[in-house]
């Protein structure tokens, strides 16, 4: 997983102080752009649309496109959207940024798009819409071929926790693990629908870390508690009983959440020092345990609740995207150590390689079985059939809300797609010319 390629050289100038980095999700978005017109536009030629035209329409595919995947992820994942003012869901919709987009949103955008070009553009043109169909069916399998790329490079869409017997496969556990902090500290929604768990720490499969702190209130939150076997922390070097003293470079100070009644709160601002309050809830933070236990003995008479934590677990609930890695000093017996690793997950089903996989196949069978279909939009009658079977079979080792029988919202549009393959099937056989037998290029009269 690599969610920010590389830093764009001399951006530091414009966008201080970090410049401006390439995301992977939005450079595959891109190339599979970039191979979706560029290909297109050859085809294109074959059935009578100019390439400017290719062009155009690939442009209004493609927004059209990004529009329906939003929708429909707004609607399968309401509970991310929570302020429901129509302010609050247009921010929402356009903060793509924060993830994220359905393939199956696309599908359906992207065809409403297509009506509207072919109503006021191809329509005049005279272009026989079913053998476009059979021009683009092979563009959008290799466009999802590519986008999944991006998917895996953004550390989304990943599939369940692979059992052991399965991690040593190829494609089982070499493409399986990622970068913990980005991504996968992030609350998703889980099955049953509503079921919210942290990723990977879903029942309790794993450490945000590779460790756990000392808990309570009067102990110290920077002392590691317990260490992760196995975990890429053990490794690192990190042992029971250190002290995290630095995170990243910064002092791991402790940061107590303070709740009570407002006059509670007013008494405890004149204690603590730089403390903020915002509905009636008070954050301080604390260089050392001893300055918080002093704090905490002097409120003791006041009607209040403390909860601790310390800058490593705001850095982790919090990390921006692109964060992989920690540099952590520590404390080991009055003897101070620098220990940097990369907290990686536990190993899933890499997925979105599977549909690269298997949408490279698809683009392969499309092309070949083209010059032998036997009438106009056979060719996007099979991308239909195919592309639903491999998405109903690759969802059900995705962790996404299920629905009824079991089926999660993918899987019912799947079985909509299929069988709407068939109807189209069924359809076009009694309504268009058939194809004489033998080699039908693109264009071939009936």
């Amino acid at each position: 997983m690599r969610q920010y390629l590389f830093q764009v050289p001399f951006s530091d100038q414009f966008f201080p102080p970090d410049g401006w980095w390439l995301p992977g999700y939005g450079a595959m978005l891109l190339l599979a752009f970039v191979i979706v017109v560029g290909w297109g536009c050859r085809r294109g030629l074959k059935v009578g649309v100019p390439a400017p035209k290719m062009q155009d329409m690939a442009m209004v595919l493609f927004v059209s496109g990004i529009v329906g995947a939003r929708i429909l992820y707004m609607i399968q994942y309401p509970d991310q959207f929570t302020d429901t003012s129509i302010p609050g869901l247009l921010l929402g919709f356009v903060s793509i940024w924060k993830g994220g987009l359905v393939v199956y949103g696309s599908v359906f955008g992207g065809f409403i798009g297509y009506l509207v070009f072919r109503r006021y553009v191809l329509k005049p043109m005279h272009i026989n819409g079913w053998q476009l169909a059979d021009v683009v069916a092979p563009l959008l399998a290799i466009g999802m071929a590519v986008g999944r790329i991006g998917c895996y490079l953004n550390g989304c869409c990943w599939g369940q926790v692979a059992v052991v017997e399965c991690q040593p496969v190829p494609l089982g556990a070499a493409f399986g693990q990622f970068p913990l902090i980005p991504a996968h500290c992030r609350s998703q929604v889980c099955s049953p629908p509503g079921d919210k768990a942290r990723l990977p720490q879903l029942h309790g499969l794993q450490t945000s870390t590779g460790f756990t702190l000392e808990p309570g209130e009067f102990s110290d939150p920077r002392q590691i508690l317990v260490g992760e076997a196995g975990s890429d922390a053990e490794a690192a070097g990190l042992k029971p009983g250190d002290i995290i003293t630095q995170v990243n470079g910064q002092p791991n100070t402790l940061i107590a959440t303070i709740r009570g009644s407002s006059e509670a709160l007013k008494q405890a601002a004149a204690i603590i020092p730089n403390a903020t309050v915002a509905n009636d809830v008070m954050q301080a933070s604390f260089d050392t345990p001893k300055e918080f236990r002093e704090a905490r003995v002097k409120l003791s008479t006041q009607p209040l609740s403390f909860s601790v934590t310390d800058r490593l677990g705001e850095i982790i609930r919090d990390a921006p995207k692109g964060l992989t890695k920690l540099n952590l000093s520590v404390d080991r017996g009055g003897n101070a150590l620098t220990i940097a690793y990369t907290p990686r997950t536990v190993t899933f089903f890499p997925t979105q390689i599977y549909e690269t996989v298997s949408m490279l196949l698809l683009t392969f069978l499309l092309v070949s079985f083209q010059p032998f279909r036997r009438h106009d939009g056979q060719v996007m009658v099979l991308l239909m059939l195919g592309y639903a079977a491999h998405r109903f079979l690759n969802e059900a080792i995705r962790i996404e809300p299920t629905y009824a029988l079991g089926l999660t919202l993918s899987q019912w549009i799947s079985v909509l797609i299929f069988v709407s393959g068939l109807a189209l099937e069924v359809f076009l056989r009694r309504t268009q010319p058939r194809l004489k037998r033998g080699l039908n290029p693109l264009g071939a009269a009936a």
